[in-house]
């Protein structure tokens, strides 16, 4: 059975319109993931088709580990991340991929107001490691929180930055 957990947060500032409207240019998403932590970005696709917005990209996580380790180690880190975003309903799926024994997605909306949204992840995490998946799926959910704060303190001053101009 897959852990689940669900992350939420709010940004004030932002309406839903203008969230909505800066969602639909590719660049936003770009900035963001560049600003990801991690090395060796390859954003393999990311492209408007109708009200679908696909962003694939792959990346070495900025895992906290000594640098020997990571050099011996290489790419065991990568990360390959699909989103899928209805630009309309702003609900979006987000698949992980890892050269780990990992499974991850998440179900994301995008809700508001004039004054603020509200930013929801309801993850879904499975670790194919018998005997101590339980525990390897608990400290997936610690790094996917983590990483979740980051981005969305990301997307934060990336929307501020676009509404300031």
């Amino acid at each position: 059975m897959a852990h689940r957990f669900t992350i939420n947060s709010t940004i004030q500032g932002v309406s839903i319109d203008e969230f909505k409207r800066l969602a639909a240019d590719t660049s936003l998403h770009e900035a963001v993931c560049k600003r990801i932590p991690g090395e060796k970005l390859e954003i393999i696709e990311s492209q408007i088709n109708g009200n679908t917005y696909t962003l694939r990209r792959a990346y070495n996580l900025d895992v906290n580990i000594p640098d020997i380790a990571k050099k011996l180690l290489k790419d065991a880190f990568r990360l390959k991340r699909t989103d899928i975003t209805d630009l309309q309903a702003l609900s979006s799926t987000i698949e992980l991929g890892a050269n780990l024994p990992l499974e991850a997605n998440c179900e994301r909306s995008v809700t508001g107001d004039d004054q603020q949204i509200h930013i929801t992840l309801n993850w879904q995490v499975k670790v194919k490691v018998p005997l101590v998946a339980g525990m390897l799926e608990k400290h997936a959910e610690g790094e996917i929180r983590k990483f979740s704060d980051v981005e969305i303190q990301i997307v934060e001053d990336e929307l501020k930055k676009n509404l300031s101009i």
